[in-house]
């Protein structure tokens, strides 16, 4: 079983060079996933209002051939891999015009709201005979190493426009503080986010600072943000690479 949507590419979504940005990407990615689970009647409204259990993205990742441009129309394929594990995967392929320009894969997990713990998808019978049979794919998101002399390079306040209806920081917005941090802005005209790698360790509210650490390993420039107190919330990666007319 799969969804698939078509997103065009607006002017909203654009960085300086006119490329979407990668938060924006990671929002359709996120609709997406909403949109798939709906059809199974697993949305986090219903998963909160049946069962007392909420979905949080753990980790994310997409990979691009190309930059996608302003009027571009985006088709999202997305499908999961079963919930026989506390930690289950969603897959994406991104095209336009039928062509292929990327993957994306995620993790979520289901947290009871009690007791704050892990529950196994395939608890739950909305689950049964969803998951994307032949398409599923072996891909695993391991955990990142941070690489040695990782260097503070900004410290970022977080503000009420950057959360969401749960309270925290949107997942979407750490792509742009990641990007921010390795001020992107300075890559060059027709540079695009190639490969980009998030994972989340701790939610964020507005009011509360992180401190934005900066590292690279071989073309992956890697970021960490952290608080006061030397909690990490986030860490991630991003390679960029060169558009083409």
């Amino acid at each position: 079983m799969y969804f698939e949507k078509r997103y065009e590419i607006g002017t909203m979504e654009l960085d300086c060079f006119n490329h979407c940005r990668a938060s924006s990407l990671l929002g359709y990615l996120q609709d997406a996933a909403g949109l798939a689970a709906a059809e199974y009647g697993a949305t986090n409204m219903e998963m909160v209002q049946k069962y007392g259990h909420c979905w949080m993205v753990v980790r994310t990742a997409f990979t691009l051939s190309r930059p996608l441009r302003w009027g571009d129309v985006l088709t999202v394929k997305t499908w999961h891999r079963g919930g026989e594990k506390p930690l289950m995967y969603r897959d994406f392929d991104l095209s336009v015009d039928g062509q292929s320009v990327g993957q994306a894969l995620s993790i979520w997990v289901l947290v009871d709201l009690n007791t704050h713990t892990v529950t196994r998808a395939d608890h739950f019978p909305e689950f049964a005979g969803t998951d994307g049979g032949d398409l599923i794919r072996d891909t695993k998101l391991p955990k990142l190493r941070l690489p040695q002399g990782m260097a503070p390079v900004q410290r970022r306040d977080l503000y009420y426009s950057e959360t969401d209806g749960n309270g925290h920081v949107n997942n979407t917005r750490y792509a742009d503080f990641l990007c921010d941090a390795l001020e992107l802005h300075r890559a060059g005209e027709g540079t695009f986010v190639r490969e980009f790698y998030i994972s989340y360790s701790q939610e964020c509210r507005a009011g509360e600072t992180l401190e934005l650490l900066v590292g690279q390993d071989g073309p992956r420039r890697h970021v960490l943000g952290q608080d006061a107190a030397g909690t990490h919330r986030f860490h991630g990666y991003a390679v960029t690479g060169e558009s083409f007319p």
